[in-house]
């Protein structure tokens, strides 16, 4: 179970063998700990160092994030220990043909996951201009194995997301809320809010499955290395991106789950845009409901979570360094 704090100025306590947040000495919430993998501390929530140590001393995923989602840091009681895996992981990037080759592999899945959620959707749309885009994606798909460095992957990328993206505003039924293009940092309408605040979730969660495997986070084959930039996260976040946040943003919107009252704007921000607290905690529902949706996974040949999905991967990323071969994404079916 994994659970999101999201309640401003709380403090978590341990009682036995629940964790009790309390408001101003009243309980609000009570968890019991034994089904217990994951806590989300998003914000101004307190610890008591008695918590710390039960979470710690039963290995229980403790993450801390802003409100908004950053990632700030989590509780380790140790380092990996797979010291032999991430080892294979630093000469397997140190080689760029490979590294390239692996670029590749990461760019193909994304543009095709991508193409596949949008060819979902029109399913029971029915729309034109989406049947255009959909032969336009495929078309840059078609151009990645002659790729020959990674600004022409990157120009292939660029491209093929603002075709994608552009279907978007065709998708969504929403009158009152539109996506117009992509814009990230600060994201300027609901709907931009809504992906940038999902995909920062999705990092936490990719972040989630590198640690388990053992893997550097910091250490990717697509993104570049830069102080404090999560690489081979974001290169594992890819081919998510499409199937958990961007399914939830236009589905939510076109069930009207979401809606223009979700939200709030202040120009003097460094969030123009963003959710009430109490939308956080719904949109936050919804990501979650999508993560523990069933889904196939043809290497195991049966069905599991989407959650689980991600875990999987990022383990195949590791064997793919391992074994000096390439990355065999999730493709949406």
């Amino acid at each position: 179970m994994i659970i999101y704090i999201t309640e401003q100025g709380t403090v978590l306590n341990k009682e036995g063998e629940h964790l009790i947040l309390n408001k101003k000495g009243k309980k609000i919430a009570t968890f019991l700990t034994k089904d217990l993998d994951q806590i989300i501390l998003m914000g101004n929530i307190n610890l008591t160092t008695q918590t710390i140590h039960f979470l710690l001393s039963r290995k229980i995923d403790t993450v801390y994030t802003t409100l908004s989602g950053k990632y700030y840091g989590r509780l380790v009681s140790e380092l990996g220990k797979n010291i032999i895996f991430r080892k294979m992981q630093f000469q397997a990037l140190f080689d760029d043909v490979y590294k390239f080759k692996i670029s590749k592999d990461i760019v193909f899945v994304k543009i095709y996951n991508c193409r596949q959620l949008l060819r979902k959707f029109n399913y029971y749309h029915k729309i034109k201009d989406i049947s255009l885009i959909l032969n336009k994606l495929t078309s840059m798909l078609s151009k990645i194995d002659s790729a020959t460095d990674t600004s022409v992957l990157l120009g292939i990328e660029g491209t093929a997301a603002n075709i994608y993206f552009g279907a978007f505003d065709l998708l969504i039924k929403n009158p009152f809320l539109r996506f117009e293009k992509r814009s990230r940092r600060p994201p300027k309408n609901e709907v931009n809010a809504m992906l940038s605040f999902g995909y920062t979730l999705l990092a936490n969660e990719v972040r989630t499955a590198v640690n388990i495997v053992g893997l550097d986070p910091y250490f990717g084959a697509y993104h570049t290395e830069e102080y404090g930039r999560p690489s081979l996260v974001l290169d594992i976040m890819e081919e998510f991106r499409p199937i958990v946040i961007d399914y939830v943003v236009i589905s939510s919107l076109n069930k009207n789950n979401i809606n223009k009252d979700d939200f709030v704007k202040d120009a003097d921000e460094d969030l123009p845009v963003k959710f009430t607290i109490f939308s956080r905690k719904k949109y936050i529902s919804y990501i979650e409901k999508r993560l523990k949706s069933m889904f196939y996974l043809p290497q195991k040949g049966r069905k599991t979570t989407l959650r689980e999905i991600i875990r999987y991967q990022a383990y195949q990323m590791g064997v793919a360094y391992v074994e000096k071969k390439n990355y065999d994404g999730y493709k949406l079916i």
